[in-house]
């Protein structure tokens, strides 16, 4: 999505953001909107659900780094 590639460009953020267009993911893992950042280990270290709250995310990746 192209608001994806903005975000990632203005927040300088490198690794790929999932969209989930055909509801394939959410269909088999969980209803609803749901943001989840996934550190390098495969663990989740955040997860927001609805409509994503960019600080919210933009201070758990910070935590990350």
């Amino acid at each position: 999505m192209d608001t994806h590639k903005k975000f990632t460009k203005e927040h300088s953020i490198t690794f790929p953001l999932i969209v989930d267009p055909k509801r394939a993911i959410r269909n088999r893992y969980a209803p609803g909107r749901i943001t989840y950042l996934i550190d390098k280990q495969g663990i989740i270290r955040y997860v927001q659900e609805g409509v994503p709250v960019n600080k919210d995310f933009l201070k758990a990746l910070k935590k990350l780094k």
